[in-house]
């Protein structure tokens, strides 16, 4: 009786062994797949990301974090569907946000308090009805019913918030939305990025440079011009690698600010 112990003890300590190489060998692979997507993001190089999205594909069997690795090709979705949507190319922005969202669902279904999920889901519901506005009076409320859930879930996640209002900044006020009510959201993540703290790094961490950048744009848009260079300058001090900030917004407005002091004079 006591070797059947023994050797029960001993298989399910091989078991634990095994389980905990597993897990580690799991997390490397996500914390190199978070690698790939963030640099192909600041570096704004499609092929980088649709790469980085197949390197997610390829661990979807695997049986540790399922839903963090639909989430995961999701968020690698979201970001190709907002390239090829810049480059007015509807067809593959519809198909990568419907896979994104195909993804999500799965996500959701398999772990159904994960408040990042919710979030995500709620930002692509908003992204498709931006492809096609007739969408929105249904689509608008089941955007709205995920972001709402994922504040039930998590209130004080700042991509939660953030997601808000980014969702609020690109919808008309008389829907809810408005540069008021980004801003409010917007400024509640950038407080909470500063303290939040993620239960594991395989989750998700993205998104605190983007906050200053949106506060920055709303700025930009209010003509606080000498507030929003200090936004996208602390963006950068975050992520001096998003390059949509370096090369893009940061001097468009420094442009527009020597305009206006010049027309001051």
């Amino acid at each position: 009786m006591k070797s059947k112990t023994l050797l029960v003890a001993a298989i399910f300590s091989v078991l634990l062994s095994h389980s905990a190489e597993s897990q580690v060998a799991i997390d490397s692979l996500i914390l190199n797949g978070k690698k790939q997507i963030k640099e192909s993001v600041d570096s704004w190089n499609i092929q980088r990301l649709i790469s980085s999205r197949g390197f997610f594909e390829r661990l979807v069997s695997d049986t540790t974090y399922p839903w963090l690795i639909h989430y995961y090709i999701a968020y690698a979705d979201m970001r190709i569907h907002i390239y090829y949507f810049s480059k007015n190319d509807k067809e593959n922005a519809e198909k990568f946000v419907d896979d994104g969202i195909k993804h999500l669902e799965k996500s959701i279904e398999l772990k159904s308090d994960f408040a990042e999920g919710y979030a995500l889901l709620g930002s692509l519901l908003g992204n498709k009805i931006a492809l096609n506005p007739m969408l929105g009076m249904n689509l608008g409320m089941k955007s709205a019913a995920n972001i709402k859930k994922a504040f039930d879930l998590d209130p004080e996640n700042p991509r939660i918030s953030l997601i808000a209002g980014e969702s609020a900044y690109y919808t008309p006020k008389k829907f809810g939305g408005g540069k008021d009510r980004a801003m409010e959201h917007i400024e509640k993540a950038i407080a909470y990025f500063k303290t939040y703290k993620p239960v594991s790094p395989v989750m998700p961490t993205w998104g605190e440079d983007e906050a200053y950048t949106y506060r920055g744009l709303i700025q930009s848009d209010l003509g606080e011009l000498d507030a929003a260079k200090k936004s996208f300058q602390q963006a950068l001090e975050i992520n001096p690698d998003n390059l949509w900030v370096k090369l893009n917004l940061l001097p468009s407005l420094e442009k527009k600010i020597k305009e206006s002091d010049a027309g001051e004079k």
